[in-house]
């Protein structure tokens, strides 16, 4: 029994060990098995998060590439064009503007240079300014509509005017990328501040160029295409075709097209900080007793029963034109963020050159008698700005402008204006702005300007062009 019991416990203690090894075995099994379906479940997910991450960077590209040869609105080197709304109902904005202003002279005139209502300085005192009213929506996926109409003080109260109401084609209408067509009555591309609503300027009034050769700005009623090219760096082109209303011209009959438009400027980026743009623009047309006064053909003479001096500057002061008129514009604009981050800091410097050429007849009538002299000459203008915004919220600057009286005028002084601002915005939605302007614009006509004016918008908002 002892024999037994002993070959049994030895019989035990032998296959133990073996036992254990098969044991071990089984499980270096398992974990290797476990080990390789990991591996291969990584391998697949792998595979599949590559193909996803290469699918997204085409689709990337794609729309890169789309974006560049476009419009390109999300660098600062390029215009910004409206992002549109594709739904049906209307974007609304309102922007309402209102200042003081204080003359030291009574005149109100640039000899040799008549001015229609809108290149006046405005009245004196407080005044509602100018208050926008805009409406804007894509009407479907071929055609987006704005409209803006302003609210102004006037001799007789309140005036509502037309500013813009046109309608541009959408990428769904089937032109090349990167081509637009605009009809309607618009702010046409001439030039910088022409295509910019005044609330945007940066200063409270527009230099004398824009009062003597555009009463402002040039917004005739016309057609106009432009065409930004699929190129690494920013070139748009085009040109447009108009009634011939508005300053420079006037006196438009029936359908006649009388004046065209062409255009070209290129800009791009210069490192990470900062941008320019550069531009060439002409304007030609016919002019029909184009004198000073309204806009859109409602030309008024607007001179006094005063006794003229003998000479040709009276014609050119108050005289109305008929010819042919040229106007030819080079702007050049360059924009720089010290910090990269153009809300903290920001330095705009901005100049335009203007030279207008004209073949034609100017009258006077002075009581019952008619005076008519045939010119052929032109004058010339330009201004320079500077803007600096030194921190979020406040910015500084200063703004030269001078136009040089028109050739055989009799006119030896050129008159010119010096202003300088200081304006606060606590948000994108409001401004308050102080200026002073000092302006010679004839050997005995000095004028010094203080101007003190509050923007404010309420609702949709367009984002401001480079």
């Amino acid at each position: 029994m002892n024999i037994l019991r002993f070959a049994v416990i030895t019989a035990f203690f032998a296959v133990l060990p073996f036992s254990h090894i098969s044991a071990s075995a089984a499980s270096d099994q398992e974990i290797e098995a476990l080990k390789k379906e990991i591996q291969d479940m990584r391998s697949e997910y792998e595979n599949r998060i590559l193909k996803m991450e290469e699918k997204l960077a085409g689709m990337e590209s794609e729309a890169s590439q789309a974006e560049t040869t476009y419009s390109k609105s999300k660098d600062r080197a390029y215009p910004s064009r409206a992002i549109y709304n594709r739904n049906l109902n209307p974007s609304i904005g309102v922007i309402l503007g209102g200042r003081f202003a204080a003359f030291s002279s009574d005149e109100d005139e640039i000899p040799g240079f008549p001015l229609g209502h809108e290149g006046e300085r405005g009245a004196e005192g407080i005044s509602l300014g100018e208050t926008e009213l805009n409406f804007s929506t894509s009407v479907d996926d071929k055609f987006y509509a704005h409209i803006t109409t302003a609210l102004v003080d006037g001799e007789d109260g309140v005036e509502v005017e037309v500013e813009e109401a046109y309608v541009e084609t959408l990428p769904g209408f089937g032109l090349p990328t990167g081509a637009t067509i605009r009809m309607g009555r618009a702010f046409w591309t001439m030039g910088y501040l022409n295509e910019h609503h005044s609330h945007s300027d940066d200063f409270a009034d527009r230099p004398l160029p824009y009062r003597v050769f555009l009463n402002k700005a040039f917004n005739d009623t016309g057609a106009q295409i432009s065409y930004v090219l699929p190129t690494e760096f920013y070139i748009e082109a085009g040109g447009g075709i108009f009634r011939g209303d508005d300053l420079p011209f006037a006196g438009a009959e029936g359908s006649d097209i009388n004046s065209f438009s062409a255009f070209l400027r290129v800009g791009g980026d210069i490192g990470r900080n900062s941008a320019w743009r550069i531009g060439g623009y002409l304007l030609d047309g016919e002019a029909s007793g184009r004198g000073g006064g309204g806009e859109h053909g409602d030309e008024e003479n607007g001179e006094s029963e005063e006794e003229m001096e003998e000479g040709f500057e009276e014609l050119f002061t108050a005289g109305m034109f008929t010819g042919d008129t040229r106007l030819y514009t080079l702007d050049l604009r360059y924009v720089w963020a010290p910090t990269g981050n153009a809300r903290d800091k920001e330095l705009l410097l901005q100049g335009e050159y203007f030279w207008r050429d004209e073949e034609g007849v100017y009258t006077l009538v002075e009581g019952d008698e008619v005076r008519e002299e045939r010119l052929d000459g032109g004058s010339q203008g330009w201004y320079a700005q500077g803007v600096f915004k030194f921190s979020p919220k406040w910015r500084i600057g200063a703004r030269y402008s001078q136009i040089y009286s028109p050739e055989d005028s009799g006119i030896e002084h050129d008159p010119y204006a010096v202003a300088v601002m200081g304006d606060w915005s606590n948000s994108e939605f409001s401004r308050i702005r102080l200026q002073y302007n000092h302006e010679k614009v004839g050997e005995d006509l000095t004028d010094n300007q203080i101007l003190l004016q509050y923007i404010m918008g309420i609702g949709a908002h367009a984002a401001h062009k480079f």
